[in-house]
Formats: C-alpha cells, structure tokens, sequence
C-alpha cells in the first residue's frame, strides 16, 4: 500500500521587481506586463530603467497575453516532481504581440504539435498570494 503524498510543484518567493510582476498579474487576473510610464514601451523581465528613454518611471499594464512561439524546450527529465506525471513538457519563450518575450509552460499541446511561430496566447494562474504561474495556451 502506497501512502505517500503526491508531490507538489515547487512555487518560488519573488522578490523586488519579479515580486511587483507578479502581483501585478494578480491583482489584475490577467498578464501584465512592465511599461515605461515616460515612453511607453513595454519590457520583461522587469528593470529599474527603461533601455530605450532611461527613466525610473514605470507601471504594469494588463496585456493580451497574445503572441508567438519565439523558441521552446521539450522537458523529457524533471527534478521538480510535481512534474513527473507531466513529462515531457514544453518551456515556451512567447514574443508578445507587445514586443517583449515572456517563458512559460505550454498546456494542450504534445511536442508533435507545438511549433515556432505558433500563435499562443499567455495567461495567469495564482499559486499562493505572491507567485503567479504562466500558462501558455495554442491560440
């Protein structure tokens, strides 16, 4: 008899910049991503200056979350196991529709059916009150 507790996937503690992201995202329910409040581009991961103006100034806005597959990993082995029963499983890296390029898990989809330049669209789930894991779904 089996009686060992099925394993939970590890959720980080963010903290600084990737903490206001991710609490930004949940607070909001959707994506949101880091905005220069002075240009307005948009960039991720999050930064203390903006590389296109310079300035401090900065918000999260909700995005669509819609993109592409800009690149992804095929996960055959994991350390984490709650991602055992998963395996294998894609890392997708998305350029949002917005420009910047966010990784996240891609759900749905087996390793014959995922593809560069896949139209994907990137959303939210909570885990906890500080971390939200990023799905990413075929458009």
């Amino acid at each position: 008899m089996n009686t060992a507790k099925p394993a939970r996937k590890y959720v980080p503690k963010p903290e600084g910049l990737n903490l206001e992201f991710h609490l930004a995202c949940l607070e909001a329910g959707t994506l949101c991503i880091q905005r220069c409040t002075d240009c307005a581009l948009f960039r991720h991961p999050p930064r203390w200056y903006c590389p296109s103006c310079h300035s401090r100034s900065y918000d999260f806005a909700p995005v669509a979350g819609s993109g592409r597959i800009y690149s992804m990993a095929v996960n055959h082995f994991t350390i984490d196991r709650g991602w055992a029963d998963e395996l294998p499983y894609i890392t997708a890296v998305v350029e949002l529709d917005e420009g910047p390029r966010i990784v996240g898990s891609l759900r749905d989809a087996g390793p014959g059916e995922a593809g560069l330049g896949r139209p994907v669209r990137v959303s939210v789930e909570p885990r906890g009150t500080e971390f939200a894991y990023l799905w990413v779904d075929p458009a």
